[in-house]
């Protein structure tokens, strides 16, 4: 697995890389370091010699960090530094194509009612621009290891969805927490949790999956209060690039909820 970490040299980058690290320690993995230079510039040779210098001293920090990271997880792991100039938003995901990145981890802030402010504006813009499977770390988020995963579903086209996220848990043995949630409308004997348990089990061959139902009137309120209840590690969405991410980030619910102070967000594209 190739996992690529946008860093700013921030603490919260830190964080992202730390988190990153931690999820490693019995899978197969490298990691890129990858900060963005986006300050524009014009086109002079003395703006070229300094772009070299600043070249250097990125991957000079980035070095250090890796060091860092290596020594506060206590993981040897595989860690390379790169640099390249441009608006991360839109250099990412061809990044991502040309490298062969898997995965991409990285910091948000969980800490305001704004989108831009939640994850910053550069995370906010990934959100919408990039199609590889992407990780998101709040500052208040424990490295551990994903052993529970809440997987937020409309039960549309689920069947492939829990195979893709399937791939991903089993690297940790993790239980897959289906969470659907309905409005009070619809008849709650229609959804019989131990059967649809037991048909994904079957349709999977994956032995650790539960099927939770969770009535409530407002789809990230009934999700948050099953974050609140059972405290997953990681929480897993499939999405388009628009619609429940931006219900998501500007609804009143967002500043007090569980999932963006704790939890990291694993957010998968939809096909």
């Amino acid at each position: 697995m190739k996992i690529l970490i946008p860093t700013d040299f921030s603490m919260l980058a830190r964080k992202a890389a730390e988190y990153a690290v931690s999820l490693s320690a019995n899978i197969d993995a490298e990691f890129v370091l990858l900060h963005c230079d986006n300050v524009p510039r014009p086109s002079y040779s003395f703006v070229n010699k300094l772009d070299d210098i600043l070249r250097e001293e990125a991957l000079k920090t980035g070095n250090e960090l890796a060091d860092s990271i290596r020594i506060s997880t206590g993981i040897n792991a595989k860690i390379t530094c790169d640099f390249i100039f441009g608006d991360p938003i839109e250099v990412l995901d061809p990044y991502c194509t040309k490298h062969d990145i898997d995965l991409i981890v990285m910091g948000t802030k969980g800490e305001s009612v704004i989108k831009n402010k939640i994850f910053g504006s550069v995370a906010s813009g990934v959100l919408e621009h990039i199609s590889c499977p992407t990780i998101f770390v709040p500052s208040a988020a424990e490295c551990n290891k994903p052993q529970n995963i809440a997987f937020a579903t409309d039960l549309t086209n689920i069947d492939e969805e829990i195979e893709e996220l399937i791939a991903f848990a089993q690297f940790y043995n993790a239980t897959i927490h289906v969470v659907h949630v309905y409005p009070d409308m619809i008849d709650p004997s229609t959804f019989d949790e131990e059967s649809t348990k037991l048909e994904l089990i079957a349709k999977t061959s994956y032995p650790n999956i539960t099927f939770n139902a969770v009535m409530d009137s407002d789809i990230i309120d009934g999700l948050d209060k099953f974050v609140e209840s059972d405290n997953p590690d990681l929480i897993a969405m499939f999405t388009y690039k628009t619609g429940i991410l931006e219900y998501l980030f500007n609804t009143s619910y967002t500043e007090k909820m569980a999932m963006h102070s704790r939890t990291p967000l694993l957010i998968l594209r939809k096909k």
